[in-house]
């Protein structure tokens, strides 16, 4: 009986299978390419061909911009040069802060009180860099515009782009603000980039 029932399983199996192979193959033939009586020039079917050529198998990677990208290319960004600037002075600045507060604990000269003060300051680094990411990941969200967080000492600073302030988007970046941070209001500025 068990036996019977290996078969069945197997053979729906087999069948199963065999269906899978014959939808694949079904979506992903070309085509028959027709020829008709059509007034087409010979460089436009060489276009065509060309494309068809090109379009490679479902699912493969395409460009959809006019240009490829080369090394000048692949840096640009949506934001506005100071942002990327800054983001990336914060970045050397809290790696930096980061190389210090290792060398500490990983010093064989410090005393055990300095390793658990450096340890201490690493984690709260480390929860700042993505208190900021978060928030400013929110912000750009919520208002469509770059900006630049920077946590430190309790306190938190936001950069927004020129334009994009007014009373609802000040709210709306406080609201932010506090509620990934923690931070009171007056522990919070926000200020326009010139």
């Amino acid at each position: 009986m068990i036996f019977k029932k290996r078969q069945v399983l197997m053979a729906a199996l087999v069948v199963a299978l065999g269906a899978a192979v014959f939808v694949n193959w079904y979506y992903t033939k070309q085509p028959p390419t027709t020829q008709v009586n059509s007034p087409v020039s010979a460089s436009q079917q060489e276009t065509e061909n060309q494309e068809a050529a090109t379009a490679g198998n479902l699912g493969d990677a395409q460009f959809v911009s006019g240009t490829l990208p080369s090394s000048e290319n692949t840096s640009q960004t949506d934001e506005p040069e100071y942002f990327v600037q800054a983001k990336l002075d914060r970045t050397v600045a809290h790696d930096k802060a980061k190389e210090t507060l290792q060398e500490t604990i990983d010093s064989s000269t410090a005393d055990d009180e300095s390793k658990k003060a450096a340890s201490e300051a690493l984690e709260e680094l480390s929860a700042n860099i993505k208190k900021e990411t978060d928030t400013e990941n929110l912000i750009k969200a919520k208002i469509a515009s770059g900006c630049v967080v920077v946590i430190d000492n309790g306190k938190a600073q936001v950069i927004v782009e020129k334009g994009k302030l007014n009373d609802t988007v000040v709210l709306q970046i406080k609201e932010i603000v506090i509620q990934q941070t923690g931070f009171t209001v007056e522990n919070i500025t926000i200020i326009e980039a010139k």
